[in-house]
C-alpha cells in the first residue's frame, strides 16, 4: 500500500492553485479554535492525489464519465495515510484513502478513453486570492452564482503529474473550483465539504462553472447544490461549520465571583489562552488572583485576555510555554521572581480524535504525553518554585466511555492515578482532580445537536472547593 502524508507547504501549494484559502486547511493558530483542533487536508487535495495514484500507470489519454467522493473524517496535516484501489467488475475503480484502518475518503471514478485535450476557455493563471465569505443561512438558501476555471499546469503537474498527462484540464480545473465554490463562495469561510457527484457532459464554450444552492437542511446545516461547468455536471453536499466558541468576557464572569474570594492566590494557569483555561484566568482574576497564564499557540489571543481582565482591575499576564518540551528550566515560569502558589493545569490535545470501537496506542501516548508525562514535569518544575497546591481537571467519560474515546479515557485514568501517586508521595502537595461534564468550549462545538454546560458555572464551583481543600497548603 502506498502511503503519503500531507505538510503544511502542500496545504499552501494546493491553496494556491485551487483558490481555496480557508483557514481550516492552511492556518494553524485559526484551526486549533475549529471543529477538528488543527489544520485538515482539503477534500478536493486528497482526491486528486488519489485520482493521481490510481493513473500511475495509465499512458493513454482518458477522460471522467462519472465520479463521487465522500469526505467521512478529515485527513490532519502530517497524519499518514494509505490507500486502496480496487477495479470493480462494472468497469470502475474503488479509491478509499485510510487512516489507521478507518476510510477517510471514498472515490468511485469511472474512466473512458479520450481522443481530445481541449482546455476550453481556462484562465493560465491561479484563482485570485479573497477571504472566503460568512453567509447567513437565509443568503446560503438562495444563492447562486458562476465561478471563473483556473488551472496553472506547471503548479498542477508538480503536485498530479500522472492526472495531468491523462486527464483533459478542464475536467481537472472543475474539480479544483468546487473546493473554491464550498471553502469561500458557499457557505464560505464556515464550510466543511462532505461530498462530490458528477457526471460528463456535452463540452460547451461556457468559460465558467454556475452554481445554485437547491435545499438547506437548517437544522444540521446541511447544504445541497447544484452545479453546471463544461465537460462535467453534478452535485455538491456541504455542511456548515460551527462557529468557534467563544467564551464569555471577564466583566460577565465576574457577576459569578465574590469580591477578592481568591486573593492572596498567584495562579499559574497552563493552557489559559482559550477553553477551560480561559475561563478559570478570567474567573481567578475577577476573584482578586494575580494571574499569569501559558499559551502554546495563540499569541495574540492571549494577550486579548490579558487586555480583557486588566480592564476589569484585575492583575493578569501570559508568556509561551511547552509541556512537552523536558528542556525547560523552573526560572522559565517565573516572571520577574513572581513565583506560582497555586497550579492549574488545562493542557490538551485535540479530545474528540479517535475511531469508533478501535483503540489506537499513538493516539493514546499522545494523550498520555499531556495528561501524564506534560503535567508531571509541570509538576516538577513548580514544585521547585514551592508550589503545592495543583488543579488537574479530569472527565466524567471516565465513568460513561464512549467507545469513540477509548484512548483518551484511558489517558484521563492515568493521570488520575498519578495525581494519588504524587499526593500519596509527597505530602506537602495537595491535588485536586474533578471530573467535569461536557463543557462550552472549542473542543465540544458539534455539526449534530449535543448538550454541553456552562463552563462558568461549572468550573466556579470546582475552583471554590479547590481553594477550600488547599487552605492548609
Amino acid at each position: 500500500m502506498k502511503y503519503r502524508t500531507f505538510s503544511h507547504e502542500d496545504q499552501a501549494a494546493f491553496a494556491e492553485l485551487s483558490g481555496d484559502y480557508n483557514p481550516i486547511h492552511i492556518d494553524a493558530v485559526a484551526a486549533r479554535r475549529l471543529i477538528f483542533g488543527s489544520p485538515v487536508v482539503h477534500g478536493i487535495h486528497a482526491l486528486l492525489w488519489g485520482l493521481n495514484c490510481c493513473l500511475e500507470d495509465r499512458t493513454d489519454d482518458v477522460e471522467l464519465r462519472s465520479i463521487k467522493a465522500r469526505f467521512p473524517k478529515p485527513i490532519r496535516v502530517n497524519e499518514s495515510i494509505g490507500i486502496s484501489i480496487e477495479n470493480k467488475k462494472d468497469g470502475s475503480l474503488s479509491i478509499n484513502l485510510l487512516s489507521e484502518g478507518s476510510v477517510v475518503t471514498a472515490i468511485k471514478v469511472e474512466l473512458s478513453k479520450s481522443s481530445q485535450r481541449n482546455s476550453g476557455h481556462l484562465e493560465a493563471g491561479f484563482p485570485q486570492r479573497q477571504e472566503p465569505l460568512v453567509l447567513l443561512d437565509d443568503e446560503i438558501e438562495v444563492d447562486s452564482g458562476a465561478l471563473e476555471l483556473f488551472l496553472n499546469v506547471e503548479s498542477a503537474t508538480q503536485m498530479f503529474p500522472h492526472l495531468i498527462r491523462c486527464i483533459p484540464p478542464v475536467q481537472i480545473a472543475v474539480i479544483l473550483s468546487t473546493t473554491r465554490l464550498v471553502g469561500s463562495i458557499c457557505p464560505g469561510m464556515n464550510s466543511l465539504y462532505s461530498e462530490l457527484n458528477l457526471l460528463k457532459s456535452e463540452p460547451n464554450n461556457n468559460p465558467s462553472m454556475t452554481y445554485k444552492v437547491t435545499k438547506l437542511d437548517r437544522r444540521f446545516g446541511l447544504i445541497h447544490m447544484k452545479i453546471n461547468a463544461p465537460e462535467l455536471t453534478g452535485t455538491i453536499t456541504a455542511f456548515r461549520r460551527p462557529e468557534p466558541q467563544k467564551q464569555a468576557n471577564c466583566l460577565t464572569l465576574s457577576g459569578e465571583t465574590e469580591e477578592n474570594e481568591f486573593a492572596g492566590q498567584r495562579a499559574l494557569v497552563i493552557g489559559g489562552s482559550r477553553g477551560l483555561g480561559e475561563v478559570a484566568a478570567k474567573l481567578l482574576a475577577a476573584g482578586g488572583a494575580d494571574v499569569k497564564f501559558t499559551y502554546y499557540q495563540g499569541e495574540e489571543d492571549a494577550h486579548h485576555i490579558v487586555d480583557d481582565i486588566v480592564s476589569q482591575g484585575g492583575i493578569a499576564d501570559c508568556f509561551h510555554f511547552d509541556v512537552l518540551n523536558p528542556r525547560v528550566r523552573p526560572h522559565d515560569v517565573s516572571i520577574n521572581k513572581w513565583t506560582p502558589t497555586h497550579l492549574y493545569y488545562f493542557a490538551t490535545p485535540f479530545i474528540f480524535s479517535g475511531v469508533k470501537g478501535k483503540f489506537s496506542s499513538r493516539l493514546f501516548e499522545t494523550f498520555c504525553d499531556y495528561f501524564v508525562v506534560g503535567f508531571l514535569n509541570t509538576v516538577s518544575l513548580v514544585k521547585d518554585l514551592g508550589t503545592s497546591s495543583i488543579f488537574y481537571p479530569s472527565t466524567v467519560a471516565i465513568d460513561e466511555m464512549p467507545t469513540n474515546m477509548g484512548e483518551y479515557v484511558a489517558a484521563k485514568l492515568a493521570g488520575e492515578s498519578l495525581c494519588a501517586y504524587l499526593g500519596k508521595t509527597d505530602r506537602q502537595i495537595c491535588i485536586y482532580n474533578p471530573r467535569f461534564p461536557r463543557v462550552s468550549t472549542d473542543q465540544t462545538v458539534s455539526i449534530m445537536p449535543v448538550t454541553n454546560h456552562n463552563p462558568a458555572l461549572i468550573l466556579m464551583n470546582e475552583l471554590r472547593a479547590f481553594r477550600d481543600s488547599s487552605h492548609g497548603n
